[in-house]
């Protein structure tokens, strides 16, 4: 009797052996569901870099809101962050038709500021151009600048007038770019082009800064030397074209990727 009873309790302790492999079951089913929980969940300053590599690589302008229900919708918290890719063209404020019509006003008052006080310069002389960056006002050297000079020329000084009473209306940032062709230059001013582009844009950051109400951080300039051409250094046309300055008016994208201050001096 005594080997009967022992045998039935072991049968009964193999019948609930099964929890222990449920409880098993359960524990790994809740760690990884913990675990697709935690994954899901994307790093707000991980997601802004990605965005913002996006933006670089496919040349468009990423707008986050919290509007737009339909747009697709990335979780980068409690709360989540509805991402759209829209062309720099199409950005509020900053499209093509609002560059449009700011070349637009500066033609009109260049030929007005010629009529009143006979400004030398043909329109001929300036190109529109319109990128990723904004709107580009494009001058070949000669109408600023002599050969090898950094001081704006007195005859244009009406012309440039009429550009800074137009931009100074606006509230984008404002940079402008030196650029010189290949040929070396060494003069005790301007030892190489570098110096010689960087000197001609900060020549006209200064003239624009203290005729008109500009504000400072507005404005930048940059010298490129000859490592910016639009054409062959081969040729004398191509030289001549690369001998330019370039007033670009940049897209509020585009200033994001302008230095920041860091704080008080």
């Amino acid at each position: 009797m005594a080997r009967k009873k022992k045998s039935q309790e072991e049968e009964h302790e193999n019948l609930e052996r099964w929890l222990v492999s449920y409880a098993d079951f359960i524990t790994l089913l809740f760690a990884f569901f913990v675990t697709m929980y935690a994954i899901s969940r994307v790093d707000e300053k991980k997601m802004g870099s990605v965005v913002e590599s996006l933006q670089r690589a496919l040349g468009s302008t990423i707008w986050q809101g919290e509007k737009k229900q339909d747009a697709g919708v990335f979780p980068t918290s409690d709360k989540p962050i509805d991402v759209a890719i829209v062309p720099v063209n199409s950005e509020k404020g900053q499209g093509k038709d609002d560059f449009e019509k700011l070349a637009a006003e500066i033609k009109k008052n260049i030929k007005e500021g010629q009529k009143d006080n006979g400004a030398e310069g043909d329109l001929n002389e300036l190109k529109f151009i319109q990128d990723k960056r904004g709107l580009v006002l494009r001058f070949s050297e000669r109408f600023f600048f002599d050969s090898g000079e950094a001081s704006v020329r007195p005859e244009v000084i009406p012309m440039l007038n009429s550009i800074a009473q137009t931009l100074e209306k606006i509230p984008n940032h404002i940079r402008i770019e030196g650029h010189t062709d290949s040929v070396p230059i060494n003069t005790p001013r301007f030892p190489s082009n570098w110096e010689l582009s960087t000197a001609r844009a900060t020549s006209i950051v200064h003239f624009v800064l203290t005729r008109y109400q500009f504000e400072p951080t507005r404005l930048s300039a940059a010298g490129y030397g000859e490592f910016r051409p639009i054409s062959s250094n081969k040729t004398q046309d191509g030289r001549s074209q690369n001998r330019r300055v370039d007033i670009v008016i940049l897209s509020s994208k585009e200033r994001e990727s302008e230095p920041k201050g860091g704080g008080k001096i």
